[in-house]
């Protein structure tokens, strides 16, 4: 028989919830390890986004140890009990194989409810499976519409496969300036591909004027995106 949390243990939960999530926020290492601990009397209080968040620590191994599996286990907690982000983090798990077995039948799943949830990143990741077929039938439409809807809503790398699809013609008619416009909304907020195909674009002429200099410029700045994208991952 599972026993439900009582009003003030809830209480208790949500207390040392918010008091771990300030000392992340701090962004000072030396409270990690503290704001962990919280983590851990707040889920096992009851406290879902604890969970949540449990499973992020693990996950970068913030304050603890990374491990993916029980990184998986409290993402997998959290989105049982409706926790949206946790949803999606489950989905991208399964499709990664990262923490627990590969499924695309279950990553469609958990994406989908996340999707379904309003969550832009979810959407973008469920065009994927629907792009290339995997856990579901292939459907390039509904996978570029998905990448769009999640593109409108301001995700980086949505905006970018959506220019991909429109680029390649790949369940939407084949519109090079449509695919530019995405790229440079992209590009705009430092996504390092969408960056170097703006690049392309202006030096062979595709959806734009060609422009040598603006070729470069691009060109240059995608260098130094993926250069402080590969610093970020070194540092996580």
């Amino acid at each position: 028989m599972v026993t439900r949390p009582t009003a003030q243990t809830r209480a208790e939960g949500r207390a040392a919830y918010w008091q771990a999530v300030g000392l992340y926020n701090s962004g000072e290492p030396a409270n990690f390890r503290r704001g962990f601990l919280l983590l851990q009397r707040a889920a096992a209080k009851g406290s879902i986004g604890a969970h949540e968040w449990l499973g992020a620590m693990y996950d970068y191994g913030l304050g603890t140890r990374a491990n993916r599996p029980k990184a998986f286990r409290h993402y997998m907690i959290a989105a049982r009990l409706g926790d949206i982000n946790a949803a999606y983090h489950v989905g991208i798990f399964y499709q990664m194989g990262r923490g627990v077995r590969r499924s695309y039948r279950e990553a469609v799943r958990w994406l989908t409810r996340a999707a379904d949830a309003g969550d832009r990143e979810a959407m973008h990741e469920l065009g994927r499976p629907h792009r290339f077929g995997q856990g579901l039938p292939r459907d390039p439409r509904r996978g570029y519409l998905l990448h769009r809807r999640a593109a409108k809503m301001g995700c980086a790398e949505a905006q970018y496969s959506t220019g991909v699809c429109l680029s390649r013609g790949e369940g939407v008619r084949a519109n090079a300036r449509a695919a530019f416009y995405w790229y440079f909304r992209a590009a705009r907020q430092g996504h390092a591909d969408a960056a170097h195909n703006l690049g392309y674009c202006y030096r062979e002429g595709k959806g734009a004027a060609k422009h040598p200099r603006r070729a470069e410029e691009w060109y240059a700045r995608a260098r130094r995106f993926a250069a402080a994208e590969r610093a970020k991952e070194k540092g996580s």
